[in-house]
């Protein structure tokens, strides 16, 4: 089994945290462009690939039904609608479409909620968007397991 784990920065100047998980063990690291993150997933070839950010706008409100699920059991997403979480929502929409047409399979996840479900924590840490694309690579394992929970789209582990 091969996954991939991301957590998208919405800006290219910012690090994106990128984790493999393959027979060949778990790696780290960071990247930047959309033609890094592509580059380095197809040179893996991974069976599910889970990405830590909105794939769309809500349509009407403040919120999509997956945050508001997600809120109500005390986690806390923040909105699409934010500038900054806009900008994130409108490079993973595209990153998405470029990865599915290319063939992947790509699930949207919520890092902080996969952290409290599999009880893990933050600390110690050597790079925060390295432990959240840990935490994606995590929920795509779990996801092709079957040991996860579809709330309105977002995957987050059992």
């Amino acid at each position: 089994m091969k996954v991939v784990g991301i957590d998208l920065a919405g800006k290219f100047e910012n690090p994106t945290g990128f984790c493999s998980m393959t027979e060949n063990g778990t790696e780290t690291k960071l990247l930047f462009s959309d033609e890094e993150i592509i580059e380095e997933v197809e040179m893996i070839k991974p069976d599910c690939i889970a990405i830590d950010a909105p794939f769309w706008l809500p349509r009407y409100g403040t919120w999509r039904p997956s945050e508001e699920k997600l809120l109500k059991r005390g986690l806390q997403p923040l909105s699409p609608l934010l500038p900054t979480m806009r900008m994130l929502a409108l490079r993973a929409s595209n990153l998405v479409k470029v990865l599915r047409e290319k063939g992947y399979s790509v699930i949207e996840v919520f890092s902080n909620a996969s952290e409290k479900v599999l009880g893990l924590s933050k600390e110690p840490r050597k790079n925060k968007d390295e432990y959240d694309a840990l935490l994606c690579a995590l929920t795509a394992k779990a996801y092709l397991e079957g040991n996860y929970e579809d709330i309105d789209g977002v995957i987050i582990p059992k």
